[in-house]
């Protein structure tokens, strides 16, 4: 900190050296007392949509002085695309408005993807705007929406298994059909189910193929699936199970995929039912492919009763996890059934919380199930599941730090700050500079970076026209469990063309105001001053890499 304060009163120093009329430039009377002041949406500010509306997304903006901004853009941008609830045609939107005085409303039409989760979102903001007096500035502020979703989230299901008789026969081919349920109001679509656990022994495609496709299926549909099986003549008799893989996409084409086992009974050699009942968890759900640690979820367990002739009834489920946690939400640990009849399923939607601070991993959830048949005699049996859990990662990212002027064709240099601002682990973080423009170190592996640590990157960079040049600094890293995140923070710079001092001709006597010596001296003292400066900023910056290195190398 210390060696930017002294790098920043160098820079004043030289300005004052080369050009004293500054400060009076400054303070002449044209220029207003007071300077823009511009808040972007106060804290009450929160709209709410509905999931799959278009809607005008406004963000209030008001200038709270009298002093009038011109030349105002107002761009949104995600924080983090994964999370981002609306569907544009570019990933920044940006309005303009000539003037801004008092209170104005920005507004972008959007849309919201039918499948958008209920929650709050977070947008980032960014405004930039001038004054007829000369002044820049820029003001940044993240903006919150609420998203409501009336839809019931898709969901395809087995629903059950048709066949001809009560039983398949061993060494004989048969045809089953699948029931498979869109269990939600949005449609699926692009279906894919792939049967398998074949054997040779046990069943076998007779003539058929493993894989099926459905093209859609609607919100609340049915549709059956055909498997013709062949089955072996030593199969003996009993239930036996099957794999079904599936693999699906919602009407915004996000992908889902899904197993679950299908139970045939099969009338073969000898008896594999001796008459004792019991209660499997043959299937369960979660609403997506890992828990969000903190998060309250819908976990839908299906219970099946794998006798072939006995109901069982007064069914009591108690539900604990490691560590404690998933806790139940509004209801206790245990579940009451009535019955389940024989060969048949009954499915259970608890709603859990996972804990805050829960660790990126597995956890079982052991269910411990007592039952009694139809005489009365009492069983237990004890099932084991597992739900994966993943802390959110939040990267925090500084607005980039750029210098007052650019010169075609001379390094500048650019900074940004970042910090962990989440609960877990950041991993294998690299960051990138890419533009129109050379870079020196423009990569950098920072590696891991622990929760509540921060950070910064520094970059040189040389452009080569004059203009408006775009770049960005690209951050990617990982989760955990090895998800791959990139986050981009774009910039933009005004490069001047590089002008000469004018040359000190003694014969001509070019010379500013006040004679030879004192403008010989006046470009003597600038330019030495440049140069250390200029030498002093090489130094921070090498510095500063030099430490990141070590601390790399450290913390390896």
């Amino acid at each position: 900190m210390r060696e930017y304060l002294s790098l920043l009163m160098g820079i004043a120093i030289i300005f004052i050296l080369i050009n004293p009329n500054i400060v009076s430039a400054n303070n002449g009377a044209d220029r207003p007392n007071e300077d823009p002041q511009i808040i972007i949406a106060r804290d009450s500010w929160m709209p709410e949509y509905k999931a799959g509306e278009t809607v005008n997304l406004s963000i209030p903006v008001e200038n709270v002085t009298s002093t009038s901004a011109t030349n105002v853009r107002v761009s949104i941008t995600p924080g983090d695309p994964e999370r981002f609830p609306f569907e544009m045609d570019k990933m920044t939107m940006t309005k303009y408005a000539y003037s801004l005085s008092g209170r104005s409303l920005f507004s972008y039409k959007v849309k919201i993807p039918s499948n958008t989760k209920a929650g709050v979102y977070p947008i980032n903001v960014n405004l930039t705007y001038e004054t007829d007096y000369g002044l820049t500035g820029s003001e940044s502020a993240t903006v919150y929406v609420k998203i409501i979703n009336e839809h019931k989230q898709s969901q395809l299901k087995l629903m059950g298994i048709d066949f001809v008789g009560d039983k398949l026969s061993a060494g004989k081919s048969a045809l089953i059909k699948l029931r498979m349920q869109n269990t939600g109001d949005l449609d699926l679509k692009n279906i894919e189910l792939k049967l398998g656990g074949f054997s040779s022994q046990g069943f076998n495609l007779d003539n058929w193929p493993d894989t099926q496709y459905i093209k859609t299926i609607k919100g609340q549909e049915i549709k059956l699936v055909e498997y013709r099986l062949l089955l072996d003549s030593k199969l003996e008799s009993g239930t036996h199970a099957l794999d079904l893989n599936m693999k699906y996409e919602d009407e915004a084409d996000k992908e889902y995929t899904g197993e679950t086992k299908i139970y045939l009974p099969v009338d073969g050699k000898g008896s594999t039912d001796d008459l004792t009942p019991r209660v499997i968890i043959d299937n369960y759900y979660i609403p997506s492919d890992y828990i969000e640690a903190g998060q309250t979820f819908a976990l839908t367990i299906s219970f099946f009763n794998t006798s072939e002739t006995t109901t069982v009834k007064n069914i009591k489920v108690s539900i604990n996890s490691d560590e404690q946690i998933f806790t139940p939400v509004a209801s206790s640990n245990s579940f009451y059934i009535k019955e389940i009849k024989a060969g048949e399923f009954k499915e259970k939607v608890l709603n859990l919380k996972a804990k805050i601070d829960a660790e990126n991993r597995n956890y079982t959830i052991s269910a411990d199930i007592e039952f009694q048949d139809e005489e009365g005699e009492k069983y237990t049996e004890k099932e084991i599941i597992s739900i994966p859990v993943n802390q959110e990662l939040n990267l925090t990212i500084s607005n980039i730090e750029i210098p007052p002027q650019v010169f075609a064709g001379s390094p500048s240099s650019l900074s940004v700050d970042f910090y962990n601002t989440g609960r877990t682990l950041i991993r294998n973080l690299i960051i990138e500079t890419e533009g129109n423009f050379d870079t020196q170190d423009g990569s950098l592996f920072i590696g891991n970076l622990e929760p509540g640590k921060d950070n910064y990157y520094d970059v040189m960079i040389i452009p080569h026209e004059e203009g408006s040049v775009e770049g960005k600094i690209i951050f990617t890293y990982e989760d955990e469990i090895g998800e791959k995140f990139v986050r981009e923070q774009d910039f933009s710079l005004e490069v001047m063309a590089y002008e000469e001092p004018p040359m000190m001709d003694h014969e001509m006597g070019i010379y500013p105001e006040g004679g030879k010596s004192e403008g010989k001296k006046r470009y003597i003292i600038g330019g030495i001053a440049l140069l250390v400066v200029g030498s002093l900023a090489f130094l921070v910056i090498r510095r500063r890499r030099r430490k990141k290195q070590e601390e790399v190398f450290l913390d390896e």
